[in-house]
């Protein structure tokens, strides 16, 4: 008699079932990793709007003006929101509350446009003074910040405006309103 020896290897049907469990998987994968970047803009802007409430306390609490500048600092691509406060009739940058970084991705557009010739409050540029009684005087010109919005402790935010924050990756924007609706800031997503 004639062994018949056994085939080895896998039917078409075999494959063809691997093949659509593996397209399922990397597409429910895809879908998570989509899920998982909306959650984090969502959570970068939560987080930021957070924070300028939490300026807007501190402006009502301490009653001072707080304000907010767009920066970039020198050893860093990373743009950052700091807090001024009004003091002595000048803007002053504040440690407290610390400085809201924005993602590597995230972008700040003010809409807004600022008059440099009528300020949110007015400033004073520090006089020429001696430099320890020596007869040296400092005459090196200071840079005066510019807040975008100030929250006034009388629970006002200036200029009626908006802010909208983007981010390059990804077509999600939030939309931040203040000024027409009263005196808190509400955040808004638009939809692409």
């Amino acid at each position: 008699m004639v062994a018949i020896k056994p085939q080895r290897g896998f039917t078409l049907i075999e494959l063809s079932v691997v093949v659509m469990i593996v397209a399922t998987m990397a597409a429910m994968s895809v879908l998570a990793i989509n899920q998982a970047f909306a959650r984090r803009y969502s959570s970068e802007a939560d987080k930021l709007l957070v924070w300028l409430q939490q300026l807007a306390e501190y402006s009502a609490l301490q009653g001072a003006a707080y304000g907010v500048i767009t920066e970039t600092p020198e050893a860093s691509d990373v743009t950052q929101l700091r807090a001024v406060i009004y003091y002595r009739k000048r803007w002053v940058a504040v440690t407290a509350p610390q400085p809201f970084e924005l993602s590597a991705d995230a972008q700040i557009d003010w809409l807004v446009q600022l008059d440099e010739d009528n300020p949110l409050l007015p400033q004073e540029q520090k006089q020429d003074r001696d430099l320890l009684g020596l007869g040296i005087m400092e005459t090196e010109p200071e840079v005066l910040l510019l807040p975008e919005m100030a929250f006034l402790p009388d629970g006002y935010i200036e200029p009626q405006t908006e802010m909208r924050l983007s981010f390059s990756s990804s077509e999600v924007e939030f939309n931040y309103q203040w000024g027409a609706a009263g005196a808190e800031v509400l955040m808004s997503r638009l939809q692409p």
